[in-house]
């Protein structure tokens, strides 16, 4: 039977996370079990069982067909695997007590057919596949999923309540340049049943129009679709996984079902953005990789005479903030013409500095960075953000001050603005909370706005004028006449209250 280019050799095992807080076993074993897993032709064939102590919360993945010491108790166990033929695959989940020498089987033989479609059909062109998995349905680590060609994936008959079956189908287009992607799940609790045959309705799905944009990464690059668990049952989410690959820029239609949907985007660089809801029959534009990727995040906060620098994020994507993985550079904070604190770091450092300010006064925060390893002529490589402003470091609250994320209008899908033309930039004034409600908030307003560009990497900048109208700061740049070029852009935001704040991103666009 034909295999499918999404699915490596015959089909993809899903294998889950070790829960938190669940320990590998470590007591003295007195039993031992051996889990024998059997395909389609009753061959013994290569398996993970997942296993789980019920009353000593161990957990371990052992091997199917061998003979492992474990201490005797009562374990839920999961697994999937296989056949020999390469094609068939099997899922399947039970309890076992272990006391002394233990066996217990996974038998093929026994799975029922697992069949799985959507109405109305997406049409031809596309690679149809079905996936699986069983759970305990008390939420433990036991689960086990696997994903097959429509028509070969079988599920063990399991009537014990303690255990669920949740199921999905992935239509995935056979062409690389177009065409929407379609995914459907469900779940049948209450142990697994004697075989599945599910129609799913498009009409419970949410749709995503997806515009990938290059420049700021470039290349082919990695689109994931992960889904939240919904109202505590984590075995639904297991299905709710849609990973493919396209090359940038790309437009392209992903319709799952509704709930709780991340959405990531990884080439060279990383993007996200969290968990977002979208709702059943609804339609939701995701803009991904627009420029300019630049200096984001929470602003810094004070706490018990110390300074926490916030959630800082030198490139983050204006709309998919999570990210910009590859920044390295230094970090800066002065007091009265001195240096209280500096770091280098790099895409592996965790920058989560704290240090002690002396008293009440005006500090500065400047903080440098660049990304490293991208193809030649890309986009937002370097940035900077100075952060001016007053501290009372005997209160737990935010300082003031504003960062400004640029957003070019009328880019194409390479980010680039015509030769001679004039690019609109939109200023937003970001001051993100840090969510704590123990930190206080200080308000704030704009007093005035001033803004650069540049055409030749930093050598010369270009003041141009910011005007408010509507709520919205606004600048205008007048693009070189003949490309291929690249814009960099600078804003300087000073409160009423004194607070400045200095923003600037090399490279942020360009102009062909």
């Amino acid at each position: 039977m034909r295999r499918t280019a999404a699915v490596a050799s015959a089909v993809t095992v899903l294998v889950p996370l070790l829960l938190a807080g669940a320990s590998t076993a470590s007591a003295a074993a007195t039993g031992s079990l051996t889990v024998r897993t059997l395909d389609r032709s009753g061959k013994a064939v290569y398996a993970q069982v997942a296993v789980y102590n019920t009353k000593t919360y161990d957990f371990r993945y052992i091997e199917g067909n061998k003979k492992t010491s474990l201490p005797n108790g009562s374990y839920e166990l999961a697994t999937s695997f296989v056949g020999g033929n390469s094609e068939d695959a099997v899922v399947g989940g039970h309890s076992v007590k272990v006391s002394g020498a233990t066996t217990t089987t996974f038998d093929g033989r026994k799975g029922r057919a697992v069949k799985v479609s959507l109405s109305p059909a997406p049409g031809s062109g596309y690679d149809h596949t079905v996936a699986a998995a069983v759970c305990a349905s008390d939420n433990s680590p036991a689960t086990m999923s696997i994903s097959a060609d429509a028509g070969d994936l079988y599920a063990i008959p399991n009537s014990s309540q303690a255990y669920e079956l949740s199921y999905g189908t992935t239509y995935e287009p056979r062409s690389t340049t177009g065409g929407d992607f379609w995914l459907a799940s469900a779940t049948h609790s209450r142990g697994v049943p004697s075989g599945v045959s599910a129609t799913l309705k498009k009409s419970g799905l949410t749709t995503l129009k997806v515009s990938a944009r290059s420049g700021p990464d470039s290349g082919q690059a990695r689109f994931s679709f992960n889904g939240g668990s919904t109202g505590g049952d984590d075995c639904s989410s297991s299905m709710n996984i849609l990973d493919f690959q396209r090359d940038l820029p790309n437009s392209f239609g992903v319709h799952v079902p509704a709930g709780q949907w991340e959405v990531m985007q990884d080439s060279h660089d990383l993007i996200y953005d969290g968990f977002h809801k979208y709702a059943a029959g609804k339609t939701t534009s995701l803009s991904l990789g627009h420029a300019v990727w630049g200096p984001g995040g929470k602003l810094p906060y004070t706490w018990y005479h110390q300074l926490y620098f916030g959630e800082g994020n030198p490139f983050a994507d204006p709309k998919f903030t999570g990210g910009g993985v590859l920044a390295s550079g230094t970090l800066k904070l002065t007091h009265a013409g001195k240096t209280l604190y500096k770091h280098d770091f790099t895409p592996s450092t965790e920058l989560d500095p704290h240090p002690r300010i002396p008293g009440s006064g005006w500090y500065t925060i400047t903080e440098t960075a660049h990304r490293t390893g991208l193809p030649s002529g890309s986009l937002s490589t370097s940035s900077s953000l100075s952060l001016h402003f007053y501290a009372d470091a005997g209160k737990n609250q935010q300082i003031r001050d504003y960062i400004t994320r640029f957003w070019p209008e009328a880019l194409n899908s390479r980010n680039q603005a015509a030769a001679g033309s004039t690019t609109t930039v939109d200023l937003g004034m970001q001051r993100l909370g840090t969510g704590d409600s123990t930190i206080g908030r200080l308000s704030d307003s704009v007093k005035s706005v001033r803004a650069w560009y540049t055409t030749d990497n930093g050598a010369h900048w270009n003041a141009t004028t910011a005007k408010l109208s509507g709520g919205k700061w606004t600048i205008a740049v007048h693009n070189p006449t003949s490309g291929p070029g690249r814009v960099g852009l600078r804003s300087t935001v000073t409160d009423t209250h004194g607070d400045s704040s200095t923003t600037t991103v090399y490279n942020a666009y360009a102009v062909s």
